[in-house]
């Protein structure tokens, strides 16, 4: 969809597939256009023309998504809206550095993930997340990606998976006495334990420190996360295993399943990213 100087045209084509009743999130379109166009469009807004900019939003609908795009646009843009119309204006931002906007530019998409997280998405905060994150990998945009979306129980490996958890980091479950299988506890024991890690601080002497931090603060998405790719990771070694664990993973699904439901859906309203299958 890279255009470089034909926004009218793409804008134009889309306008007559949404008139067509075609384009299912307004939004969303519009947001890939800037980001796939990125380059072109920062050219002509530092060199102060932001009409196509202003075009580009001319298919959005919603005030919502217009309100996401205006913060996505002035995070990685030297530019501001008017607030009582779908106008930019590029303007000399005071301290917008263009190179750190272009290093840590990431999709509309994406943005629009970590405002549903709830995350403050600034330039600062996307340096500090890139930091932490390439510890592991360089590659902290696919990472933050996968990080933000629901772990699979699927036996296949991922190649997009970057660090497989293995059997003993059910570690910390355990210690809370979070067991599953035909020795395991009943699915309302195992649920309050769940509960428990996912609202408790840690402060148990029998792990490290590093282990714990990977856990994150009480009642967080980082806790959230960790548990379920913990369950998931569990529940896929059982899988790919010849024993028998058929009701552990009856277990662990179901339980997955729970927080899910109770916590990723409704406690952080994250509705709107994609459910994988199992």
């Amino acid at each position: 969809m890279s255009l470089a100087g034909n926004i009218g045209a793409i804008t134009k084509s889309v306008k007559l597939v949404q008139q067509a009743g075609y384009l299912k999130d307004s939004g969303l379109c519009a947001g890939q256009i800037i980001y796939e166009n990125y380059e072109y469009l920062l050219q002509q807004s530092t060199h102060g023309n932001s009409n196509q900019i202003t075009e580009v939003l001319s298919i959005v609908k919603s005030k919502k998504d217009l309100n996401l795009l205006r913060g996505y646009l002035q995070l990685f843009f030297p530019v501001r809206m008017s607030e009582d119309s779908r106008k930019f204006r590029a303007v000399k931002v005071e301290g917008f550095e263009t190179e750190k906007a272009k290093a840590l530019l990431i999709d509309f998409e994406l943005y629009k993930r970590l405002t549903d997280a709830k995350v403050d998405v600034t330039i600062e905060k996307l340096n500090d997340i890139k930091y932490e994150i390439q510890i592991f990998t360089v590659s902290w945009k696919i990472y933050l990606k996968q990080f933000l979306k629901w772990p699979t129980t699927d036996a296949v490996a991922s190649l997009s998976e970057l660090v497989e958890v293995g059997w003993i980091k059910a570690g910390l479950l355990s210690y809370f006495n979070y067991h599953v299988g035909m020795s395991g506890q009943p699915a309302a024991v195992r649920i309050d334990i769940l509960d428990k890690i996912f609202n408790k601080t840690l402060t148990v002497n029998c792990f490290d420190k590093c282990y714990l931090e990977e856990w994150g603060n009480p009642s967080s998405l980082e806790r959230l996360m960790k548990m379920a790719r913990t369950i998931a990771a569990l529940c896929r070694n059982a899988k790919r295993s010849s024993g028998n664990f058929s009701i552990a993973i009856c277990d662990w699904e179901k339980d997955l399943e729970y927080l899910r439901r109770n916590y990723y859906e409704t406690f952080l309203n994250l509705q709107t990213i994609k459910w994988p299958e199992t």
